[in-house]
C-alpha cells in the first residue's frame, strides 16, 4: 500500500467547468464497448479536450471531493466522460513501491496488485496509477469514487495526460485504507503514480523530491477487456500498445 507523505507547495486550483451537461452519467456501464470509427484516428489533444468538455457537474461521480495528494487541497473530482470511462485531474506524487529497490525511506516492497506471474509490480519499470484502497465513508454507494463500484480491477488500463504527452498506465497500487495507519494519508486521495509513469510523462521521478502539484489527467477504461496482462518486463510495452486504440475508442464514444 502506498504511504507517500506530501505537503503543499502551491495551492491547487479547482477545475473550471464551462460545458453544458451531456448526460453521460446515466449510462454508467461497466465497460467501454463503443468501437472507434474505422476512418477516424484521434490525437491526444483532441481526446483530452473532449475529456475536459465532458467533465461537467452533471457527469460528476463523487458527491464529496477527493484530496490532491501533493497539495492536500480537497478539490479533485471524478467524471464519467463516456460510457464506462472515468477521468480526474490532480497531482502526480511519485510512488516507488514494489519489487524495484529504492533509496526512499517510505519505499515498501509490495504493491496492491501484481503482474500476471504474481510478482510485485516494479515502479521503475511499470507505469501505474494509484486509487483509494477502500470507501473512506464506509457507505454504499460511496460518496467518493471507489473503484470496486465501477468495474475497475487490478491492472486496469488508463490514459495519462500531462502537457503534450500521453501514456498508457495500469492500476497498480492503492492509497491507505481505513484499517491502515502507515501514513497521514487516506483513501480519499487522488494524484499518485509510479516512478515509470512520472518519467514517461517528463515529470521529476524521485520518490522523495519528484512529482508535480497539478495538471495530470488520468482516464480509466473500466471492464475486463481493458485489463492489461503480462510480466513486469512486458507491462509497459503492453500498456503503450493500447494507447491509440484507447484514444480512438474514447474519441468515438464522446462523439468528437
Amino acid at each position: 500500500m502506498s504511504s507517500r507523505k506530501r505537503f503543499a507547495v502551491v495551492a491547487a486550483a479547482a477545475l473550471t467547468l464551462i460545458a453544458p451537461p451531456l448526460g453521460v452519467k446515466a449510462a454508467d456501464a461497466a465497460t467501454t464497448n463503443t468501437p472507434a470509427s474505422a476512418d477516424k484516428t484521434y490525437t491526444a489533444a483532441e481526446v483530452l479536450a473532449g475529456v475536459k468538455k465532458n467533465s461537467t457537474t452533471a457527469n460528476k461521480v463523487n458527491s464529496k471531493p477527493h484530496i490532491n495528494t501533493m497539495t492536500r487541497s480537497q478539490n479533485v473530482n471524478v467524471f464519467q466522460v463516456s460510457s464506462g470511462v472515468y477521468a480526474y485531474s490532480s497531482s502526480l506524487a511519485v510512488d516507488d513501491d514494489g519489487s524495484d529497490p529504492d533509496p526512499d525511506p517510505d519505499h515498501q516492497g509490495e504493491t496492491t496488485f501484481q503482474d500476471s506471474n504474481g510478482k510485485q509490480l516494479a515502479a521503475h519499470h511499470v507505469p501505474f496509477y494509484v486509487l483509494g484502497d477502500d470507501c473512506y465513508d464506509r457507505k454504499s454507494p460511496c460518496p467518493h469514487f471507489f473503484y470496486k463500484e465501477h468495474g475497475i480491477k487490478g491492472r486496469q488500463f488508463a490514459l495519462m495526460f500531462y502537457k503534450s504527452k500521453v501514456i498508457g498506465a495500469i492500476f497498480g497500487d492503492t492509497q491507505t485504507g481505513n484499517d491502515q495507519t502507515t501514513s497521514d494519508n487516506d483513501s480519499r486521495e487522488l494524484g499518485e503514480a509510479s516512478v515509470k509513469a512520472a518519467s514517461s510523462l517528463g515529470i521529476p521521478s524521485s520518490g522523495t523530491t519528484g512529482g508535480v502539484d497539478n495538471g495530470v489527467t488520468v482516464v480509466i477504461f473500466s471492464g475486463s477487456s481493458w485489463v492489461v496482462n503480462g510480466a513486469n518486463s512486458a507491462l509497459n510495452a503492453n500498456a503503450q500498445a493500447l494507447v491509440q486504440k484507447a484514444l480512438d475508442s474514447l474519441g468515438a464514444g464522446m462523439g468528437l
